[in-house]
């Protein structure tokens, strides 16, 4: 059970959780695609928000994250998100994602409304290259290679976003300020494979999730605080 405490922060499992929550090292893997918009929207229906889009394409970003050292504990995550806006917020929503432990799922819930659900996640993001399989119970979501262009980014790169969640009449605004170091790029270099019975595999081939990304992305080490969210009406 999750309890707001009139100090602001929260206790979960018997934790007290305050903030920012600070990851310290996770090592993260993301393809970025350019999906119909007529199509992703589908995936934002009635939830206050709005896709960003040009020429009819709106980002789509498949992200694989290995948290090592954090408030919340070791655990694995994938995630959906789509690039959306709101009251002239422009941020990721966070559609789909599935963790490995009961507690972050527990924590991402009620302090962000993040829609975590507990999944099997296999993650191997080393280097060039990443791989993960992701499944529930005995049911296939998917299973993805990526890889990256040789050499890393020389420098720390610094950046701060918006997560956006709907919750009830509201979409909830939460602040991420971040650093990355030991970034690597490439261009179109995944595969994804796609399970079948599962909403967030179905979900994705129906949106016709194309067989290339416009990019990828691996980093190291990403470092990153998370602030309370402010709830906003929809």
């Amino acid at each position: 059970m999750a309890i707001l405490l009139d100090d602001g922060s929260w206790q979960i499992r018997g934790r007290r959780i305050g903030f920012p929550v600070r990851i310290t090292d996770a090592a993260v893997a993301c393809a970025t695609y350019l999906v119909r918009a007529d199509r992703a929207r589908r995936l934002i229906g009635g939830t206050g928000l709005e896709l960003v889009s040009v020429a009819g394409r709106t980002p789509l970003f498949l992200v694989f994250i290995d948290y090592k050292i954090n408030d919340l504990r070791d655990y694995d995550e994938v995630g959906v998100a789509l690039l959306a806006r709101h009251r002239g917020r422009t941020g990721p929503y966070i559609h789909q994602l599935p963790v490995t432990q009961t507690f972050t799922m527990e924590t991402g819930r009620a302090l962000w409304g993040l829609p975590k659900w507990l999944g099997r996640a296999e993650l191997d993001i080393a280097g060039r290259h990443a791989d993960c399989h992701l499944a529930e119970d005995d049911r296939h979501v998917l299973s993805a290679s990526l890889s990256t262009l040789p050499g890393r980014l020389p420098f720390t790169v610094p950046g701060s976003l918006t997560a956006l969640a709907p919750r009830g009449d509201t979409v909830l605004h939460s602040g991420v300020r971040l650093r990355a170091r030991g970034t690597r790029l490439g261009f179109g270099a995944a595969r994804v494979v796609l399970g079948s019975g599962h909403p967030m595999a179905d979900e994705l081939r129906a949106i016709g999730l194309p067989r290339r990304p416009l990019v990828t992305t691996i980093v190291d080490h990403v470092a990153f605080d998370m602030d309370p969210a402010t709830a906003t009406p929809r």
